[in-house]
């Protein structure tokens, strides 16, 4: 074999050797990529009200993403918002959990809206690092369907905040966060913010900021009030 062929070879050999590491990052779920990311489908899932489906970028909740509600008093009626969605991960079979809920959840009115109880957990991790452990744990795990969870007294860092969005995307869960109204003035990494309001028998929704879409819109929808034992708070 002359020096010629020998050379070939080796570049061969190298070749194949440099590929091989290539191939493993590829795999890798932490990587980004653009190609992959544009062939994934873009439908939402459907919040369960034609209008809001209209004015969100993938016609329904973002997937595998933080959506944040911001409402500066629990117990208008908010749940009403995400409930068809989560009845129906239940139906299919889906566990939701819910994260420190300030109010106890009214089971028959749950049950009502088409909601498994027996696919509904709540969980009440004690103190800001114990709860965003249990909510990136459960994000990610691969478990569940939703998972919906309160800020407490303390709000949550930029860094914290962005280790939920990227373990809602590896889990492939849709991820509920209310925080107060407050937090409207501060940036954040969630794919989708809503500011939610009462106004009498209807939830006003402001959409605040989408990826990939616009915002500013408003709109009010029907809400339930009664999904709550306001009579028991939790907190």
């Amino acid at each position: 074999m002359n020096s010629a062929e020998n050379f070939m070879q080796n570049k061969q050999l190298s070749d194949q050797a440099d590929k091989q590491p290539l191939q493993q990052l590829l795999t890798r779920p932490d990587i980004w990529q653009l190609a992959n990311r544009q062939r994934q489908p873009r439908t939402g899932i459907g919040s369960g009200y034609r209008g809001l489906d209209a004015l969100l970028a993938n016609h329904g909740w973002p997937r595998a993403a933080t959506s944040e509600l911001l409402v500066d008093k629990a117990g208008i009626g908010e749940m009403s918002l995400i409930l068809p969605t989560l009845a129906q991960l239940t139906r299919q079979g889906r566990m939701v959990i819910l994260i420190n809920p300030p109010h106890i959840p009214y089971a028959p009115a749950l049950v009502q809206a088409g909601i498994q109880l027996e696919k509904l957990l709540i969980l009440h991790p004690r103190g800001q690092r114990d709860q965003l452990w249990a909510a990136e744990q459960s994000l990610q795990s691969g478990a569940c369907g939703a998972l919906v969870n309160w800020q407490g007294k303390e709000s949550p860092a930029d860094k914290d905040l962005r280790r939920l969005q990227v373990a809602a995307r590896d889990g492939d869960c849709l991820h509920f966060h209310f925080r107060p109204g407050s937090s409207a003035d501060t940036p954040s990494p969630a794919t989708l913010r809503l500011k939610l309001q009462s106004d009498g028998e209807q939830l006003a929704v402001h959409l605040l900021k989408q990826l990939n879409g616009k915002s500013g819109q408003r709109l009010h929808l029907a809400r339930s009030p009664d999904l709550v034992r306001r009579d028991q708070p939790l907190h």
